[in-house]
């Protein structure tokens, strides 16, 4: 069977949630929304284990109910997400992990990843990599100064969502090659896509979510309600 490491990077303040604290760190029932999201892979036959890149400062760490498990490393994250990836990768190398071995990356607030969903990605075989994905419902419009100009066609849109899954190796050289060009990536995938790779979509759930901005707290709470059991 083969087995994946995890990287989450955890190292971001989440401005928008216009919290007091690092929205990793808000409570979503009786846990932390980060260690909620490390609870959906440890245990998985799948999962040899979990690296978790956190501020150098990170005050919270510490009390996290993982912070001593044996299949969870800690490291210094970064200024940027990719910053973070990148030290995570770096920390896989130092553990012995193969340079062509494929890794997952998963958003830190991305808490309600479901265990089926999990086992499809893992169990996804394609070359250039893989992510989770659902295709688009809304109608999408182009604007211009706030007024819409065109509609888009939604059925080639998909949402991109996390764990999205590359080699090791070659995820390092397109965040690093993306980094050097002063190029902005939001996901380890457009990254690769820099490099002429074109993933699988994989399609994920609409549960899923990223709690970003405070109501999404308030869905990602019902939501957690309701599908405990599948979640599990």
């Amino acid at each position: 069977m083969t087995q994946y490491w995890v990287i989450i990077p955890a190292a971001g303040v989440g401005k928008r949630m216009a919290s007091a604290q690092p929205k990793q760190y808000l409570m979503l029932n009786d846990k932390t929304i980060l260690d909620t999201t490390i609870s959906r892979f440890i245990g998985h036959p799948n999962v040899a284990g979990v690296v978790v890149g956190v501020s150098p400062d990170d005050e919270y760490w510490p009390d996290s109910e993982w912070s001593t498990h044996p299949q969870v490393v800690r490291f210094d994250g970064g200024e940027e997400r990719s910053d973070t990836v990148l030290n995570g990768l770096q920390v896989l190398l130092a553990l012995g992990v193969s340079e062509t071995d494929s890794v997952l990356v998963h958003d830190a607030v991305r808490p309600l990843l479901s265990q089926s969903a999990l086992t499809r990605i893992v169990s996804h075989t394609g070359e250039q990599g893989a992510l989770l994905a659902i295709p688009c419902k809304d109608t999408l419009k182009l604007a211009n100064d706030q007024c819409a100009t065109a509609t888009v066609d939604r059925s080639v849109i998909w949402q991109a969502q996390t764990p999205q899954k590359f080699p090791l190796m070659a995820l390092y050289e397109g965040i690093a090659s993306a980094t050097e060009e002063g190029i902005a990536i939001t996901d380890e995938s457009s990254a690769m896509e820099l490099l002429n790779w074109q993933p699988d979509l994989i399609e994920g759930e609409s549960s899923n979510l990223k709690i970003t901005v405070p109501d999404d707290l308030v869905i990602a709470q019902a939501l957690i309600s309701i599908h405990s059991s599948e979640l599990q």
